[in-house]
């Protein structure tokens, strides 16, 4: 009996790395439908073989996420997880569930993981990624200094830490240190085409940052005061801003056209968060940022019709003026005082693009 039980365990073995095999070629070709009727196929064997199960429906879940079905890969990523907890069940289950939006639940996971497998380096770097992700870069910076960059880590991954580090810098206004995370990151990788991109892009973008800071500081200057209904509006749209996390040149241009359309029209004020989101509506088109009118108006607790009546005559009131006029006085990041150079590339991309996943 025990040569038999023995047999029958070298045989099931031997189907799952058989399994395996297969996965990892469909995989790399990109057959990721294969893979899942792979694995779905050999499952049923593997009852009494937690670890074997686990290793396959690690395999399912990479498939699906890679098929952009989060949903169904969670599944089989949790139940990994539960029977072999490992680096990689907890990076793809972390994966899954911050694609379907649980960030707190991805977030909690990572952090669990990375206690349970401090070498495995890719679990806080998903973690800064998701920190990042929700603009809590002083988080995402914090994790980032926790990871010792050394020989241990693949070079591709090297190039994305020190890119990503420059990234948050740069987004918290530190740009000196931003350059400097570039400039040893070339030291380390002097053949890095996309090191040496970032670094041109920054100076760029610091540039950027400053005539943005001036343009803003020029209006801001420029700003009357309003009284009454029309000094409401002006408070709305600051509000309106302020809940939809816009910049503040955006805001600064919708007070700038709420200033210009009241000296050339008369508008009957019924109230005024209708009027503040039509005019950042109005300035988003201006720039080629296409919000979707509910949305705006849902941000100010304001009927979607009533918003669109109102951007419906502030487009009347801009088709009006000459393009140039226009695009000067009116356009936030569009504007002709501004370089137009394109913004830093971001570096925190799916982990997974930069960490060869799953090992063998």
């Amino acid at each position: 009996m025990v040569a038999k039980a023995r047999g029958s365990s070298d045989g099931t073995r031997r189907k799952v790395e058989q399994a395996l095999e297969h996965c990892l070629e469909w995989s790399k070709l990109g057959r990721h439908r294969k893979v899942v009727a792979e694995v779905d196929r050999t499952l049923p064997v593997l009852s009494d073989h937690p670890q074997l199960e686990a290793t396959l429906l690690i395999w399912k879940a990479q498939a699906l996420l890679a098929m952009g079905y989060p949903d169904q890969a969670l599944p089989p990523a949790t139940r990994s997880w539960e029977l072999d907890p490992s680096p990689h069940a907890c990076h793809l289950k972390s994966n899954a569930l911050e694609a379907l939006g649980n960030l707190d639940d991805s977030e909690d996971l990572l952090r669990m993981g990375w206690r349970l497998f401090p070498e495995a380096v890719h679990l806080p770097v998903q973690l800064a990624v998701v920190l990042s992700d929700q603009a809590r870069h002083p988080e995402a910076l914090d994790v980032l200094d926790e990871i010792e960059v050394d020989e241990r880590i693949p070079a591709d991954l090297q190039v994305f830490l020190f890119g990503m580090r420059s990234n948050l810098l740069a987004a918290m206004g530190r740009w000196a240190e931003a350059d400097e995370a570039l400039r040893d990151g070339l030291g380390f990788h002097p053949e890095s085409e996309l090191l040496a991109d970032a670094h041109e892009a920054l100076k760029h973008a610091r540039r950027r940052a400053r005539a943005e800071d001036a343009l803003a500081a020029s209006w801001r200057h420029e700003l009357t005061a309003i009284d009454g209904v029309g000094g409401e509006v002006d408070d709305a749209i600051v509000r309106c801003g302020a809940v939809n996390e816009l910049p503040e040149l955006v805001t600064l241009a919708a007070r700038r056209l709420w200033r210009a359309f009241v000296e050339q029209e008369d508008p009957k004020l019924h109230a005024p968060d209708p009027w503040s989101a039509a005019l950042v509506l109005a300035i988003l088109e201006i720039d080629g940022d296409q919000r979707t009118t509910a949305s705006i108006a849902r941000s100010v607790r304001s009927n979607p019709s009533s918003v669109r009546t109102v951007l419906s005559r502030l487009r009347d009131f801009l088709s009006s003026l000459d393009d140039e006029i226009r695009m000067r006085a009116f356009a936030a990041h569009r504007n002709p005082r501004l370089d137009g150079v394109p913004p830093t590339p971001r570096f925190n991309e799916r982990p997974a693009d930069v960490v060869p996943f799953p090992d063998r």
